[in-house]
Order: C-alpha cells, then sequence, then structure tokens
C-alpha cells in the first residue's frame, strides 16, 4: 500500500503497489477488487513492479486479488473509511456545522475546487500597484491567474526549483473537505498539462511542507486553512516583511498543505489533528505522486501540533521546524492553571473575594493580612507578571466549558451552564478531548453529572501538594507568611472550571490517558525526526522561551542525546528573525536529503545523527546565516530573498563563504546569550571537510580550554540565558519541579524542615513546618519521583469508530498493516509498517 495503511484508507480509493518474486509474473497481470475487475489500470513503476489507483472501495473491507501470469494470485485486504471521518479517532464532536455552500451531506463533503495565483515579474511594481488606501496593509504575494485569461507571459516571474526545472510561476490551490473540514494543497502547476499519481508534472520535487496556525481552541463548525509561518499570529501579507518558508518552498519545488484540523487554534484535539493530516497525505499520493519526505513549520499553536503529533502519529513529518514553541497542549495547561489561580488570589488579596454562594465571605481573609505586593507576585509566577496575566487572558479561555460564544457552533444550540443549562453543550478544551481522557467515574460525580446520568471529561492536572513559591522563599525573595497565605488561600479548580477552596484533583483515567495519548508530550517517539526551535525573547507575551529548553530537557532525559534538535535564538522577540523560516527549510531540506540519500539499513535515529550538516546547529543571533551556501540577510523578511525585491540589487554578488565559517561566528558571538562554545566547537572538530581539517588546528587549543572556562562561563551564560533569552521558569518550577515539567500530578513525601531555611522571618524551621503541615496534611510534592499515572506513550492508537468509542485509546491491529505508507516518504526513513 502505497498512500495509507491499509487498514486506514478513506475517500474510496489507494495506490497500490505490486511485487512479484519473478517479475515476468507480472505481465498481463490483472486486478479484482471484491472479485469484480477494478476500474483501474496497473502501470509499469519502473522498477521492476507494477503501481496503480484503485477507486471504487466500499466502506468496510475490501478483497484486492491481483491474477498473475502463471493464474497464480496475490491477495490484499483493505479497510476503506468515509472520507468524512472518522478513521480511528472514535466518534466525532456533536453538533458539527457545515458552512460550505456546496456540501452535498451532513459530513460536509463536496468536490474539490481548484484556482490558480502566479508571482509577478515585479514584486515591487506589484505591491506598489496592490497597495490599497481604504484596506491598508500589505497586499499578498501572489495575483489571481486566470487560465482562460492569463496575463502576459512576460509579467510572470520565472523560478528554477531545487531540481533545476524552471517554470513560470504558477500555483495552482487545491482546496476541498476531509474529515468534516477544509484542506488546501498548493504546487507549482502547469495549467496545459495533465498530472495524476503515476505521471507527476517534473517541477515537483517530491517534498511536502505542512504549515499550521497558532493559537489554541476549539471549533463545532468548518475552519480555513492556515496560511503563512505565522498564521493566526500575523495578517496575510506581512510574510513579505516577517519571512516566508511557504512562498520559499512553493518556489524549490515543494507541494504545501494545510488543514483546518491541523490548527491547533481551530482544534486542539492531537488525534483528529493527526487524522486530517494523514488523510490528506493519502490524498496528495493518491492524486500527485509518492512523497520523498515531510517538514512541518509553525509557530505558537502550530508548535504544538507539530510535536505532539510526531510524537504521538510518528511517519506523518520527517521533519518539524517549530517557532515561538510549545511541546504539547496539556503540560502548558498546567502552567496556565497555576497562573489562574495566582492571579485570582492577587486580584482578591485587594478585595473581599467571592464565597462559592455568592455570598460574601464576612470574614477578613489572611491574605490581606499577609499580601503579596505586585513587585513579589514574579517570584511566585517564575516569571514577570505580564506574561501570566496575558497567557490567562489570551489562552485560559478556551478551558471554560460555558464559553459564552462557542466557536463554530449553530445559532440556537445552548451551551452549557452549571445552573440554567447543565444538559447544555460543554464547550471547553476538555471536553474536545472527551475520546482520550475518558469520563469520570460515578463516586466523584457532581449533581449535574448525577442529574445526566454521565460523568464529564476528566481533568488530567492537579495542584495537590504543590508548594507555590517555595524556591523563592528559600531565596529570601517572599516572607515565610507571604508564603504560607498563598498555599492556604490558592485553592484549585473544579471540573466545570471554576473556582474552589479546596486544590484540583485530577481524575486517575484522565491523567494517565494524558500520558500515553500523548497528550502530554514525553518526546518518547521523536528521535527519528530532526527538530529546528527557532527562538527569540519574550519578556511577556505568552510564549515563554524556556519551553525550547523545556523541549531539549524532554529529549535529554528520553534519548540521552539532543542531537536531533537545534535551537536558534536571536533578537526578534518570540520569532527570533524574520529570515529564521525561510533558512530553517533550507537547512532541514538539506538534512533530509542527507538522510534520504543514506541506503543503510541503520536505524533512522542514527541517521537523523550521522547526516545532520554543519548548517544544523546551535546558534545565537542570525548573523552567521550570511555565511552560508546561500546568504541570507538578517532582519530583512522576505525583501531579499529568494530574489531581491529592489531592482538591480544583485546579491549574487556577495561571494559564497564555506558555511563552516559561520561555527567560529557563532562561536565568537554564543556567549553573548549564554550558548554552551564548546558545543559549537565541537561541531567543527568532529567534521571531516577541507575547511575543517584546516580549522581543526587553530581552534583545538581553543577547546582544551572551554573547560576550565566554564568556571567562569558557566555562571555568566545562566545569567545572559535569563536576561537576553528571558528563559524564566513557571510556578511549578519555583514549586520544585524541573524543567521537563512532566509532573500534572506529583507524588508526595512528608513535609521536612530542611526545605524551609532561617530567612524571610523565619526563626524556627521545624515550627514553621508544621504550620506548612496543616496546609499539607497528607505530604508536599515530590518532584524527585516520576508524576503519579505517568506511562509511556503509546503511538498510532485508535479510539473506535464513529459508534463505538475507546476511552483512551487502544493500539491498532497490525496484521494487516505490512507494507503499508510506502508512498509517505523515501525508503531511507522506514516509514512502512
Amino acid at each position: 500500500m502505497l498512500s495509507n495503511r491499509a487498514d486506514l484508507i478513506s475517500g474510496g480509493d489507494a495506490l497500490i503497489g505490486v511485487r512479484a518474486d519473478d517479475p515476468a509474473l507480472l505481465e498481463g497481470a490483472h486486478l479484482l477488487v471484491n472479485g469484480e475487475p477494478a476500474r483501474a489500470e496497473l502501470a509499469d513503476d519502473g522498477e521492476g513492479g507494477l503501481k496503480g489507483l484503485v477507486s471504487g472501495l466500499v466502506l468496510g473491507e475490501n478483497r484486492l486479488r491481483v491474477v498473475l501470469a502463471d493464474k497464480s494470485v496475490l491477495e490484499r485486504t483493505v479497510t476503506n473509511h468515509p472520507n468524512g471521518g472518522p478513521v480511528f479517532s472514535g466518534p466525532q464532536v456533536q453538533p458539527w456545522n457545515c458552512t460550505n455552500e456546496a456540501a452535498e451531506d451532513a459530513q460536509c463533503n463536496q468536490p474539490p475546487e481548484y484556482r490558480f495565483k502566479y508571482a509577478p515579474a515585479s514584486r515591487l511594481q506589484a505591491l506598489i500597484t496592490g497597495f490599497d488606501p481604504m484596506n491598508p496593509g500589505l497586499p499578498s504575494s501572489f495575483r489571481d491567474y486566470d487560465p482562460e485569461n492569463p496575463p502576459a507571459a512576460g509579467d510572470i516571474a520565472m523560478v528554477t526549483t531545487d531540481q533545476g526545472v524552471e517554470v513560470p510561476y504558477i500555483v495552482r490551490v487545491e482546496t476541498g473537505v476531509q474529515n468534516r473540514d477544509r484542506y488546501q494543497i498548493m504546487t507549482l502547476f502547469d495549467p496545459e498539462q495533465q498530472w495524476d499519481a503515476l505521471n507527476p508534472q517534473e517541477q515537483w520535487n517530491g517534498k511536502l511542507l505542512i504549515h499550521h496556525g497558532g493559537n489554541v481552541g476549539v471549533s463545532y463548525g468548518m475552519g480555513d486553512p492556515p496560511n503563512g509561518d505565522l498564521a493566526g499570529l500575523a495578517p496575510e501579507g506581512a510574510e513579505l516583511l516577517l519571512g516566508d518558508s511557504i512562498t520559499t518552498a512553493l518556489g524549490r519545488g515543494f507541494m504545501t498543505l494545510s488543514t483546518a484540523q491541523g490548527n491547533l487554534g481551530h482544534n486542539a484535539n492531537l488525534v483528529t489533528a493527526a487524522e486530517s493530516l494523514m488523510m490528506a497525505k493519502e490524498r496528495i499520493v493518491e492524486q500527485y505522486g509518492e512523497i520523498r519526505y515531510t517538514i512541518g513549520t509553525g509557530c505558537s499553536g502550530g508548535s504544538i501540533t507539530q510535536q505532539h503529533v510526531a510524537n504521538a502519529y510518528p511517519g506523518i513529518y520527517q521533519g518539524l521546524i517549530v517557532q515561538c514553541s510549545y511541546p504539547d497542549v496539556w503540560t502548558t495547561a498546567t502552567q496556565f492553571a497555576d497562573y489562574h489561580l495566582l492571579r485570582r488570589f492577587f486580584r482578591n488579596q485587594y478585595g473581599l473575594p467571592e464565597s462559592q454562594d455568592g455570598s460574601d465571605e464576612g470574614s477578613v481573609p489572611d491574605s490581606l493580612l499577609s499580601h503579596v505586593p505586585v513587585l513579589q507576585w514574579s517570584p511566585f509566577y517564575g516569571h514577570l507578571p505580564l506574561n501570566p496575566v496575558i497567557s490567562d487572558l489570551a489562552f485560559f479561555t478556551s478551558a471554560f466549558p460555558d464559553q459564552e460564544n462557542c466557536p463554530g457552533l449553530k445559532d440556537g444550540v445552548t451551551v452549557y451552564h452549571r445552573d440554567d443549562a447543565p444538559d447544555g453543550l460543554r464547550c471547553g478544551l476538555l471536553d474536545y478531548m472527551k475520546n482520550q481522557f475518558g469520563t469520570r467515574s460515578p463516586e466523584v460525580w457532581t449533581a449535574n453529572e448525577s442529574l445526566l446520568s454521565r460523568g464529564f471529561t476528566g481533568i488530567p492536572l492537579d495542584n495537590v501538594g504543590v508548594q507555590y513559591g517555595l524556591k523563592a522563599l528559600q531565596k529570601g525573595l517572599i516572607t515565610g507568611e507571604q508564603f504560607l497565605a498563598v498555599n492556604r488561600e490558592i485553592g484549585g479548580l473544579d471540573v466545570d472550571i471554576d473556582p474552589q477552596l479546596g486544590r484540583t484533583v485530577a481524575d486517575p483515567q484522565a491523567l494517565e490517558n494524558s500520558y500515553r495519548t500523548g497528550a502530554i508530550n514525553t518526546a518518547q517517539h521523536l528521535a527519528n525526526v530532526p527538530i529546528i526551535d527557532l527562538r527569540g525573547p519574550d519578556p511577556g507575551f505568552a510564549h515563554d522561551a524556556f519551553h525550547s529548553w523545556q523541549m531539549r530537557a524532554r529529549l535529554q532525559a528520553e534519548q540521552g542525546h539532543t542531537q536531533n534538535h537545534v535551537i536558534w535564538f536571536s533578537l526578534l522577540p518570540l520569532a527570533g528573525d524574520t529570515v529564521f523560516t525561510t533558512e530553517a527549510l533550507l537547512v532541514m531540506d538539506l538534512w533530509l536529503a542527507e538522510i534520504e540519500a543514506d541506503p543503510a539499513p541503520t536505524p533512522v535515529a542514527q541517521k537523523v545523527i550521522d547526516r545532520r550538516p554543519v548548517q544544523a546547529r546551535d546558534r545565537c543571533l542570525s548573523l552567521s546565516g550570511v555565511f552560508a551556501e546561500e546568504p541570507i540577510i538578517p532582519f530583512t523578511g522576505n525583501l531579499l530573498y529568494p530574489d531581491p525585491i529592489i531592482p538591480r540589487l544583485d546579491l549574487s554578488l556577495l561571494s559564497a563563504v564555506p558555511a563552516e565559517v559561520g561555527v567560529v561566528l557563532d562561536a565568537v558571538t554564543g556567549q553573548v546569550c549564554g550558548l554552551d562554545v564548546g558545543g559549537l566547537l565541537e561541531d567543527v572538530l568532529a567534521a571531516s571537510g577541507p575547511l575543517e581539517r584546516l580549522l581543526g588546528p587553530l581552534l583545538e587549543p581553543l577547546a582544551a580550554v572551554t573547560g576550565p572556562l566554564e568556571i567562569i562561563t558557566g555562571p555568566l551564560a545562566d545569567v545572559q540565558a535569563l536576561v537576553v533569552q528571558t528563559r524564566f521558569g513557571t510556578p511549578r518550577t519555583v514549586a520544585g519541579d524541573d524543567i521537563r515539567t512532566l509532573n500534572n500530578k506529583c507524588q508526595l513525601k512528608p513535609v521536612d524542615p530542611a526545605d524551609y531555611p532561617l530567612l524571610a522571618g523565619i526563626s524556627d524551621s521545624q515550627a514553621f513546618a508544621d504550620r506548612v503541615a496543616e496546609i499539607f496534611p497528607d505530604g508536599v510534592c515530590d518532584f524527585s519521583r516520576p508524576g503519579v499515572g505517568s506511562v509511556p506513550t503509546e503511538t498510532w492508537l485508535t479510539y473506535g469508530d464513529e459508534e463505538r468509542v475507546i476511552f483512551g485509546g487502544e493500539p491498532l491491529d497490525d496484521r494487516d498493516a505490512r507494507d503499508s505508507r510506502d508512498g509517505w516518504a523515501a525508503p531511507a526513513f522506514q516509514v512502512g509498517l
């Protein structure tokens, strides 16, 4: 099976390959589907086998039989699923709002639609003539192309792909519906030529770039596929200034893909995101041809989709480019829940808080007696106050099941309200993950759950035993009374995400399922995937820079190395540099091409390490991008690359400098923001090219002293990491967790007087510990042990079908999946089963 696993086919067709021990037996072979002659022609694949697109598959199992020249038979079972889904995600969320006028059924199915656009020969002129003073902003890089009335040939830019094919820069945009939502495929296209899976147009280089949207949220209706590297964070047209790997990729011959379900701001469910991407890749293989490899790109929510899908559904991506990244939704949700509770405490300390029943408490809370001034909020947050406040306001609202304006919902559908509509739709992140997390058991049901005779989705996070501000107390940044007040009164959240006096208590099943399904990204299955992480400083815009190093720490813990993980840091807030996405595409393409060219049976994880190019290294500041095979000037966005928008500006006049020279520049600038100079030097000294042999003798003396120098540079680097990179902490790291922050519920230990030094007004550690024990009678967090419920992440889980749910999922049955997905990537990536 070339287009997908044999048991995961959708839409009624499949691209198949036929092999025989004796190729001569394939002469005159014919195909039967369910006993009838197939609507497919089997053609020579050029490698001693046959290939063909089988259509007309019925829903469920289909029996494929190839009758060979000697009348022997090859047989295969293929399971076909509806184009509207589900395939493996289980019962779909309801209700669902089809907003496409061409919808033919309740699954929103419609025929695909095609349109064309082109890049103008003079982008500067296009900018000037495309500017609309009534609608200020940058116009798109492309214009509409009408095949019936095309522009003059001289008005269309010419482009040469990375395979040396020169064509007019005309792009076909395919839009359609799969899995009840929209997808978009773009590629260089000659409108006068045909294209099918057996005969792709030559300008496609066989590579695929998937781009994603930002933010986090849920929707109960169709969305639009995102466009742009910073989709969801920047308006269309801004790619001219902010960089644009998508336009660059198209010009180099890539195909690009985006799906609405793969947009975290529209769909925060990793399983349906993976499902939509799988279905779209299947369509590409069936309609356009086999793929060499797939690269993901995206900022914020786009980084989450890539990283947690790659971990839970390996094979969809071969390389990741993540920007302003987070590792997943549900450890980040713990951080934001802490922000929410702390912000509520700090807000309430200046007035009488409202009680749970809406009446006044009637007494002055302890927090007013030991209130925390604004300047002391940061030691509790682990971050400057702006970031927690923005995070709370921007993202935490998606958690509420009673959202007043539930996204995508049809008019007239009642949304849940604890008192007024207990049977209404629960519109929030938790209930969107019901198939994955499972529902709460009857012994913990609320009155509303008992009324409905069904449990709500369990909460996979917890703050029982968390000592907020512990490290701040130990450093003398807060007083003992402030520490006690916050931990006594912080409270928690109930299943309706409403505040409660007691701490948040995780649902055991949801907690364990969050690990095993990959909703908590432990990074256990990422060794086969190179990752380039693009990062800029974030003093307070809800994209903590520490998340890049958080993922690195998770990779180190799981793999014992981080050689598949590269961090590029520079000074543009959040994004690092306007050219990073374009430059990262070129480097990732080089990295994957090196792996693809390695025919050895070596495990892919080892190839990722062995074939890592020198350009794929940690960088501090973007200056070394000038010293690359294709020089890219920092902070120029898409103005100068690939073709300068300014007439007669010829970047080819810049003499090419070997990329290894950039390593030296990285070593010189590295300590500006705390990078490991020794590690950078090792990249050069371990390489074997002529320049490395030349530089080796010069750099070896410097490498010899990096160890002793770290006594001086180490503490300095820590300061620089905070001040320059803004690698702040979180409430959990302040409470004692390590940077991985994988404890969504901690194991407990007895209160220890040694944790409370004689600082900040604490005169008796034992007496203070006794007061702490009154707040935590069952003990406090022991972050030295694995989190409660933490189990290995299992890959390629299924959650049932449209009628049957498997809460928490179960592994797919691999018996009918042999030799599947061969068209997803080149053989060197070993994607097939």
